[in-house]
């Protein structure tokens, strides 16, 4: 087993976070990657949870995470303990931004004349614990936040595979209280949108609008496990008489899920 001499430091110096960091930087594979090849091996952990961990924003203390991070080892090449090593004790109970349910994500994507997206988002969330304070959403590269309500925007990063926000709340929640943000982005012309979910919703929408005297004429559902797999076609959808297509998924799985169309 090799570890080169930069991530041999900080696999024995820490912290956690910083070592995870390293270790997925040293093998070139992307959080959705990662991802997938727990879900391989049986292990399941949210996308959200991969980030907020290798971020810093909080760390694996029970039973089946760490049970992740031990495949992590695997599947980092690492020697056996070099990522449980540094986690140390258990922390006092605090924020634990992963336990979140989202119930809904609603995004309207407008196309004009230019091509570029409009995206108008709205997520209606509910803590499952307390002192839960931020929402972490993915976006498609290439993606400017322009606004938001209900929340401010927190720290930016990229996982390799797209931009992540984190959407700060007004105040932590209570255990079973909701909370309600939108947000406005602007997205580089594509004849596609795609939506990288980390987290189970239990309804997500995304609705394309074509405003620019032009409609497409074919439209098609899309799909893929993995972000770092271009997403497939998984059906036909109709364009209404108001230029606009749409897709619901009721308990919809991480991964990306988007809308595609042809033009001629």
């Amino acid at each position: 087993m090799v570890v080169d001499n930069e991530l041999a430091e900080v696999l024995r110096s820490g912290p956690f976070e910083r070592a995870l960091r390293a270790a997925i930087r040293a093998r070139g594979l992307s959080l959705d990657r990662l991802h997938s090849r727990l879900r391989e091996r049986g292990v399941h952990v949210s996308l959200s949870s991969l980030s907020y961990w290798q971020r810093g924003r909080s760390r694996p203390e029970r039973a089946a995470s760490l049970a992740a991070v031990r495949e992590l080892e695997g599947i980092l090449s690492l020697p056996e303990y070099a990522l449980i090593g540094l986690l140390g004790p258990p922390r006092p109970r605090g924020r634990r931004p992963e336990t979140l349910t989202v119930l809904s994500h609603h995004e309207q994507v407008v196309v004009g004349a230019g091509r570029r997206h409009r995206v108008s988002a709205r997520a209606v969330l509910r803590a499952a614990a307390p002192g839960v304070d931020r929402y972490v959403v993915a976006h498609p590269p290439g993606t400017r936040l322009l606004r938001t309500e209900g929340c401010r925007p927190g720290r930016g990063d990229d996982d390799g595979t797209g931009p992540l926000t984190e959407l700060i709340f007004p105040h932590p929640l209570a255990p079973g209280e909701t909370q309600v943000v939108e947000y406005v982005t602007a997205v580089a012309a594509a004849d596609r949108y795609d939506r990288r979910l980390l987290d189970p919703v239990e309804q997500h929408l995304v609705q394309v609008r074509f405003t620019g005297g032009r409609l497409p004429v074919r439209c098609f559902h899309t799909w893929s496990p993995d972000a770092s797999a271009p997403p497939g076609d998984s059906g036909e959808l109709r364009v209404d008489a108001f230029g606009a297509a749409h897709l619901v998924d009721t308990g919809a799985r991480p991964g990306v899920r988007g809308i595609r169309w042809e033009w001629d």
